[in-house]
């Protein structure tokens, strides 16, 4: 057995045996019936449609209108029906429409590799190294430390964890941010009473958190374009719509959205202080956090791998 793993171990031994003998399968032989499933039929579902409509359907218009109202039928059932896997959906397009004359290979491939989608595709791959690196736990477990006030000051953390969220949102898509940010805070929640042993003080931080999280992702999503996929596609509008126009650019959209954005977050957090924040908070909040509690939320999460 030792043996067997030091070979198994070995990077000169090859990946697949070379003189064992090849056992007989098990399994049973090939038949029509076993292509006859339940997914087989909703893969010739989207060509089915497309040939139907394509035989059926008359326009007055030419004809790559027909054909596209085909396509898209096609894609449609695929994409409903989950038939084959969304990646070779959404490629379809790229060898169907030369295939039936809607557009050239050229202009398609190009549509794949517009800025509009290269910008979002870089934001997905944000959102992959912050959480691989727990980048935004870091970064709010730092602001609330420095934020939290000894002894606790509420507005503060409040603040504190809402700028956080605000400001990660401005990098990436803001239900993302959100998705990550919400456990973030709820951890730092996890250290008040819950049940009939929480006060209504404690109670009412516990929601001004939620919500602050809640609508600091989309607020900061406003200030740059990669934020919300509305200012992408405002954009994609705008460069098809006025060819003659200039762009919309990233820094022309940050000093546009990002005032605006600030001023609207500032007015948030000072809602949730007058609604949920009262001078009480401050006593009932410190039996339960302090300075301590969070430098050891981050000490648990080892060193910076930078």
């Amino acid at each position: 057995m030792k043996g067997d793993h030091d070979s198994d171990d070995d990077p000169k031994s090859p990946l697949l045996p070379v003189n064992d003998p090849v056992e007989p399968s098990s399994s049973s032989p090939f038949s029509l019936r076993s292509l006859v499933t339940l997914k087989s039929l909703y893969v010739l579902l989207g060509p089915l449609l497309c040939t139907v409509i394509c035989l059926c359907v008359k326009f007055d218009g030419p004809v790559a209108s027909r054909n596209m109202l085909a396509l898209l039928a096609w894609v449609f059932a695929w994409w409903l029906t989950e038939a084959v896997p969304m990646p070779i959906t959404s490629m379809a397009p790229l060898f169907l429409f030369p295939l039936f004359g809607i557009a050239s290979a050229d202009s398609v491939a190009h549509s794949y590799m517009d800025d509009v989608i290269t910008l979002v595709l870089g934001s997905f791959i944000l959102v992959l190294a912050v959480e691989r690196y727990n980048i935004h736990r870091r970064l709010a477990l730092n602001i609330t430390l420095r934020f939290c006030g000894d002894p606790v000051n509420p507005p503060l953390l409040l603040l504190g964890i809402c700028a956080t969220t605000f400001f990660v949102s401005m990098w990436m898509h803001n239900v993302a941010c959100a998705v990550m940010m919400m456990p973030v805070a709820t951890g730092i929640l996890q250290r008040l009473p819950v049940g009939p042993t929480r006060s209504t003080l404690v109670g009412n931080f516990c929601r001004a958190v939620v919500i602050g999280v809640t609508f600091a992702a989309p607020i900061g999503g406003m200030s740059t374009l990669t934020g919300t996929g509305v200012n992408l596609i405002l954009v994609a509008m705008w460069k098809s719509a006025s060819q003659e126009a200039n762009s919309i650019g990233f820094n022309t959209w940050f000093f546009f959205g990002f005032p605006l954005a600030l001023l609207i977050f500032f007015a948030l957090w000072a809602i949730l202080c007058l609604l949920y924040l009262s001078r009480g908070s401050s006593q009932a909040l410190s039996a339960y956090l302090d300075k301590a509690h969070l430098k050891r939320e981050l000490d648990t999460l080892g060193k910076e791998p930078w």
